[in-house]
């Protein structure tokens, strides 16, 4: 389960680092990785205040050399902590912000001329109603502050409008989940696009933007896009691949990002790509840290590190394999039973890492009620190029069986 969280740190150490974690507990998994732990919390201003004074304390008795984040919530909180410290990354505060709120993050895209859906921020029923009026059906409406796909709503026509808001003001708001406590109960209102959906991978520093490579991404086709699967590299041509670059650069340029590893979102559209997301951290769904270097990628999370530390970054290893990681979603809700298939699956080719999300006792529950318990395993794989990989995660995840009641 903490998979990715464990290759973060375990590749700090491998580079020298002393690793502090600044969050109000401690994980158990991270203690054989850490040096130091300030314990503080960074969710309200006030909290936020009084980490900046322990912090500036610490740091004067023992100096940082960065602060790094790898996932959403992080991401304002760690440029306001390097910008009060004078670390890397914090003369981009209010770009993190603004890449942290998807509707200011739009606005800053459509400032500066890069191609993303139409859209407009509302937060109560009537600004919903006059941006449906100006956009269209079908949509897509999700929390400004949302992250890992959650929250997301399709409304395919007028007469599903009130009954999706009435939705999301109960399933993505604070009182559900405080994964929604970021902007709470504001949305997007997007117009919804079609097309290859890809993300682009890479790192800045001193605003020289890297990438280091291009993933395909699957979403279920269901009313929530869930997002089930990653393969790397992303099976494009030369010219699609030039295009969700470009597009890519010019979008992390325009909100200004810096210090930090980017994982942007990109639709490419028979009238062009256009941006979905840009998120001012790496990508999840293993994709820094297992998929790309799998392939023979670069090793971002070490990209990343250098990154936040001010350090030179050298991203441009050719992929000379496939990899993908494929997630087993339920289909119904209930109570895990039992799992048959575990061994076979994992001693199958190409199998590198097959991760039981739901064990036997655990409950299982559906989007809109919780947009994560679905997931029940997922597979890594390895191949010679990323086609193999993929059939190698659907032939693993094939032998799988949960018994769910």
């Amino acid at each position: 389960m903490y998979e990715q969280k464990i290759s973060a740190y375990a590749t700090a150490r491998r580079l020298g680092h002393r690793i502090t974690v600044i969050g109000p507990e401690l994980p158990e998994w991270a203690m054989p990785f850490v040096s130091g732990h300030v314990k503080v919390a960074t969710d309200t201003v006030t909290e936020m205040a009084a980490a900046l004074d322990e912090l500036r304390r610490c740091h004067a008795i023992d100096p940082f050399d960065g602060v790094v984040t790898f996932w959403d919530h992080g991401v304002v909180p760690t440029a306001e902590i390097a910008a009060a410290l004078g670390l890397p990354g914090g003369q981009a505060v209010d770009c993190a912000r603004a890449g942290r709120n998807k509707a200011a993050m739009r606005e800053r895209l459509a400032a500066h001329d890069v191609p993303c859906p139409a859209s407009a921020r509302v937060s109560d029923w009537p600004q919903l109603a006059a941006a449906a009026g100006r956009i269209g059906y079908p949509a897509i409406y999700k929390p400004t502050g949302g992250a890992g796909s959650a929250g997301i709503f399709r409304v395919d026509s007028a007469d599903r409008l009130l009954p999706v808001y009435e939705e999301a003001a109960v399933y993505a708001a604070p009182d559900a989940d405080t994964f929604f406590a970021y902007f709470p109960r504001e949305f997007v209102y997007e117009e919804y696009v079609t097309g290859c959906e890809v993300s682009v991978e890479g790192v800045v520093s001193a605003g020289d933007i890297r990438i280091s490579g291009v993933t395909d991404k699957v979403v279920a086709a269901d009313a929530y896009f869930t997002e089930y699967q990653n393969s790397f590299p992303a099976r494009l041509s030369e010219d699609e691949r030039r295009e969700a670059v470009d597009i890519a650069t010019r979008a992390v340029a325009a909100l200004g990002l810096d210090a930090c590893g980017f994982h942007v979102e990109v639709m490419l559209t028979p009238a062009g790509g256009k941006v979905i997301e840009v998120n001012a951290r790496l990508g999840g769904g293993f994709i820094a840290s297992h998929l790309v270097p799998l392939a023979g990628g670069d090793d971002l999370l070490a990209a990343a590190l250098d990154a936040a530390t001010g350090r030179p970054v050298l991203l441009g290893a050719r992929p000379d394999a496939g990899s993908c990681n494929r997630y087993l979603l339920a289909d119904r809700p209930g109570t895990v039973r039992a799992w048959e298939g575990l061994d076979q699956a994992r001693g199958m080719p190409g199998v590198v890492e097959l991760g039981v999300l739901k064990k036997a006792g655990d409950p299982v529950a559906l989007p809109p009620e919780n947009f994560f318990a679905h997931q029940l395993a997922h597979v890594v794989t390895r191949g010679a190029d990323a086609d193999e990989a993929v059939r190698r995660a659907e032939d693993a995840l094939g032998v799988l069986r949960c018994r769910i009641d």
